[in-house]
């Protein structure tokens, strides 16, 4: 919610958070709809103020309140914002991120929270034996040397 336009590269497409959870500044690289949805502010925003998110003009300090009504709204019970951070450590494994990148993304500084933060889910197992069931259906094994008999002989 503190985030200032001076943290938001468009070029680059990636933000700079400077208020983090462990205090740490990170860099964030923006999706291709996300990158969307910040030009579009950048070319609505507010000349008077740095700050990209306002509410009725003014800064937001908390996202709690209108987080709840807004999931209130939407008839969305049990949902917390945090919730957001696993789904982002989550996906970010389904689409092949390795791991060291995942984290550095998230914020995460150790392998034990990065995996707390993962939800693997039945069809993440199912998603695993579909992908062992191609790459043995689509490898050949082809071994260097083959034993014949009492001998060993090169297949070359």
């Amino acid at each position: 919610m503190n985030l200032a336009w001076s943290d938001v590269d468009l070029h680059r497409k990636e933000f700079t958070l400077r208020r983090t959870k462990n205090g740490e500044i990170r860099v964030v690289p923006m999706t291709p709809s996300v990158y969307h949805v910040f030009v579009k502010l950048w070319q609505e925003r507010r000349l008077d103020t740095n700050r990209v998110f306002l509410y009725k003009d003014k800064a937001i300090r908390r996202i709690g309140t209108g987080f709840k009504a807004a999931c209130r709204r939407a008839g969305i019970t049990n949902l917390r914002i945090h919730a957001f951070r696993h789904t982002a450590s989550t996906n970010l494994r389904r689409a092949g991120v390795d791991t060291a990148t995942a984290m550095k993304i998230v914020g995460h500084k150790s392998d034990r929270m990065h995996r707390r933060y993962n939800t693997i889910e039945p069809e993440d197992l199912h998603r695993a034996a579909a992908k062992l069931h191609m790459y043995r259906a689509n490898t050949v094994i082809t071994p260097d040397v083959v034993a014949v008999g009492a001998e060993t002989v090169s297949p070359r």
